[in-house]
């Protein structure tokens, strides 16, 4: 008899922007803890999602396929999870940061939500994970059914009309891409090709600036003809993967990823500038161009393998990039600066895990090591000079343990840490640091329907390779730009409490505190001006300082009338920053609700959904305001021939309550400035999407798809 393997595709979602592509997380598949064993103790017996723990597990429904057209509308009819429809995405808790895996290992997250959801069975959703994927709100691991055997592949383009404001008449964003998915005996294969541009979006902004050292203030003229920015930018990419099960307890896998990026941008404005003292009042032409290409090539090796009770797996990814900016800025006739340079990267990292059950699954402990070291270098594109170079070496252990007390009621606990040592360094210098982290969570079932989770996490993030460059400019003639070669990771504490009620709702609340963010900060430096003369000047860095923000939410999803789904997600904060005397309080609130029917007569799926912003988002010199920042719009799913043409409609209401103005405050004793730009969601007004999709399924399971479907709950 022919061995049949699970889909084991090895893919990670790349960045779109250039400055992505620099930063110090490492963007190519990696390997995870195979989450397969059944739950013996769970807190549902009738309902297919049931929780225990920090983990959720979904039994895939004829309710939740209904209607979906593809992976990402699945979720969305899963409470928790939410289905944006205008970029085919999934929020957890109205939370983004999440990563998505297929039998727990990593995809490319477009591939994942585009694919048809006929392959998985069920869903399994970890909140706030440890271990490798530290730092993410959820872990979401599709389960392929058993002994899956076909091959998919779906030939996707999307573009979006805008048929007022300053891109009317415009196809401004347009997507096509194509992948290929062929699972047979103990091997699978995956191809997939992306295309995504942005046809010289316009977009408006403008500032007020007051140098209170050089009593000069400044201002971008309200001028619509003279005030814009075109935004143009296409980006390739190419992900390959092979996957060979060697037996049923081990099994290997290889991917590649090419990603191509490249900017075009243009700004041009008027700026007014009048000297306080004298009142002289003088205009400038402002001018900016940049031209960024971006290469990133990323490939990886897993190893995956069980022996008896213990589970295991390591992996090496390797990462080479490649940047070249070439920025002009024009500020009137005497101020010209010019980037030219190339950025190259090279970024590996090993990790290992292993596993070990005991007490028939009532314990567990898990364990790893991983070893990262990045070394990146700037030169001057023209004279070949270097202008900077930094990297890091980091060691870093950790363990969770995790155990099921069931002789004192349901009852889950687990507590867990890690250690890592960091050695940085830039132009030659030198830094040694320590962090460390520990976690712990406990969950207990208070009846069939309710269950009570208390979660304390200590987490640790790294700053990227913009702020850690020692290499700056001025980028104008009295504000210089770098960053610090030298900051501490930030770390953060975080205590939650999480009660789930009737299967349908869940309350959340809780306090964040990070002693050591990173943030951006303003100071007056003295030195060698543009102009060739000494003086004072703005200068902007990263610091480490402190932010808390306490907060609760709540979560609400119900199925009714058989097919209608109704959502809700809301969340307030009253977050806080300082550093030195530089304080700013701030609040936040998001709310989400959506509505959706599915017509089975005319096999059509209806999507309805608001979402408001009313925050003021803050660190130690600035607050970030977006008042009623609010959208609506429809989406209309329909499929034909046989469901292989899938047609997407969305339509975004051109109304809104607020103004669609998103500023940002800068008090400092350097400058104090306003800038003004239009939210996403003010650019998009009356915006119309259409996108198509042919899919092309077959093989053994496909053909049986149906057949399934009638045993489904």
């Amino acid at each position: 008899m022919r061995k049949r393997t699970k889909l084991l595709v090895a893919m990670l979602m790349t960045a779109t922007s250039a400055m992505a592509q620099t930063t110090d997380t490492l963007q190519v598949q990696t390997d995870s803890v195979v989450w397969n064993e059944s739950l013996r103790e769970v807190s549902v017996v009738a309902s297919s999602v049931r929780t225990e723990g920090d983990r959720t597990t979904a039994f895939i429904t004829k309710e939740m396929r209904r209607g979906a057209r593809n992976t990402a509308q699945m979720l969305g009819n899963i409470r928790g999870l939410t289905w944006n429809a205008v970029d085919n995405s999934v929020e957890y808790n109205g939370k983004r940061n999440i990563i998505v895996l297929v039998d727990s290992l990593e995809k490319g997250y477009s591939y994942v939500m585009n694919l048809h959801h006929a392959r998985f069975e069920r869903v399994e959703i970890i909140d706030q994970p440890k271990g490798k994927y530290e730092g993410y709100d959820a872990l979401i691991n599709l389960v392929t059914k058993k002994n899956y055997e076909g091959y998919e592949g779906n030939l996707h383009a999307s573009t979006r009309l805008m048929p007022a404001g300053p891109n009317s008449g415009k196809f401004v964003f347009l997507v096509n891409d194509g992948a290929v998915t062929y699972t047979r005996n103990n091997w699978n294969f995956v191809a997939d090709v992306v295309r995504k541009s942005n046809n010289r979006n316009v977009l408006q902004q403008w500032y007020d600036r007051t140098y209170l050292v050089h009593g000069m203030t400044e201002r971008v003229l309200h001028d619509k003809d003279t005030n814009e920015m075109l935004l143009e930018s296409q980006n390739y990419q190419v992900n390959l993967s092979v996957d060979y099960q060697l037996n049923k307890n081990h099994s290997l896998s290889w991917s590649y990823i090419y990603d191509y990026n490249r900017d075009k941008d243009q700004l041009n404005y008027l700026l007014e500038q009048q000297y306080i003292s004298n009142g002289t009042i003088d205009t400038l032409d402002v001018h900016s161009q940049n031209n960024t290409s971006n290469h990133n090539h990323s490939t990886a090796l897993f190893y995956r393998g069980r022996s008896g009770q213990w589970s295991y797996n390591a992996d090496f990814n390797y990462v080479y990039n490649r940047n070249t900016p070439d920025n002009t800025f024009q500020r009137g006739e005497n101020f010209t600066l010019r980037n030219h340079y190339n950025d190259h990267m090279h970024y590996t990292r090993l990790r290992s895990e292993a596993r070990r059950n005991w007490y028939a699954d009532r314990l567990q402990l898990r364990f790893g090591y991983h070893n990262t070291w990045k070394d990146y270098e700037r030169k001057d594109y023209d004279s070949r000079r270097q202008l900077n170079t930094n990297g890091f070496l980091r060691n870093n252990g950790w363990f969770n343990l995790w155990g099921r007390l069931d002789s004192i009621g349901h009852n889950t606990a687990s507590v867990g840490g890690r250690l890592e040592q960091i050695h940085v360094w830039s132009n030659g210098i030198g830094d040694n640091q320590f962090v460390w982290s520990v976690s712990a969570m406990y969950w207990h079932k208070l009846t069939a329907k309710n269950w009570i989770r208390f979660n304390y996490d200590y987490g640790i993030s790294h700053p990227n390779q913009s702020q850690t460059s020692a290499y700056g400019y001025f980028t104008d003639s009295l504000t210089w730009s770098g960053g610090n070669p030298f900051l501490s990771p930030s770390v953060s504490h975080q205590w939650k409490v999480w009660f789930d009620a009737w299967w349908c709702f869940n309350a959340q609340a809780g306090v964040t505190y990070a002693p050591h963010t990173i943030t951006s900060f303003t100071e007056i430096r003295h030195g060698l001006l543009p102009s060739g003369m000494e003086g004072d000047y703005v200068a902007s860095t990263y610091v480490n300082s402190r932010y808390l923000s306490p907060w609760a939410s709540v979560s609400f999803t119900k199925r009714f009338a058989k097919d209608f789904v109704y959502k809700a997600d809301a969340l307030f904060a009253l977050p806080r920053a300082s550093y030195e005397d530089f304080k700013q309080q701030g609040r936040e609130f998001r709310f989400k609700t959506s509505l959706q029917y599915y017509s089975r007569k005319l096999g059509m799926t209806t999507y309805l959904s608001y979402e408001l912003n009313n925050n003021k988002l803050v660190t130690p010199q600035t607050y970030s305001t977006n008042y009623k920042n609010d959208a609506l719009y429809l989406s209309i799913d329909k499929t034909f021939f046989h469901n292989r043409l899938a047609v997407n409609f969305v339509a975004v209401a051109p109304l809104k309550w607020g103004d669609g103005i998103n500023k940002t405050y800068v008090v400092s004793p350097a400058i104090q400035s306003t800038s003004y730009f239009s939210s996403w969601k003010s650019n998009n007004r009356g915006a119309l999407q259409l996108s198509l999709t042919y899919r092309f399924m077959g093989g053994k399971s496909v053909r049986e798809y149906n057949r399934e479907m009638s045993d489904e709950r």
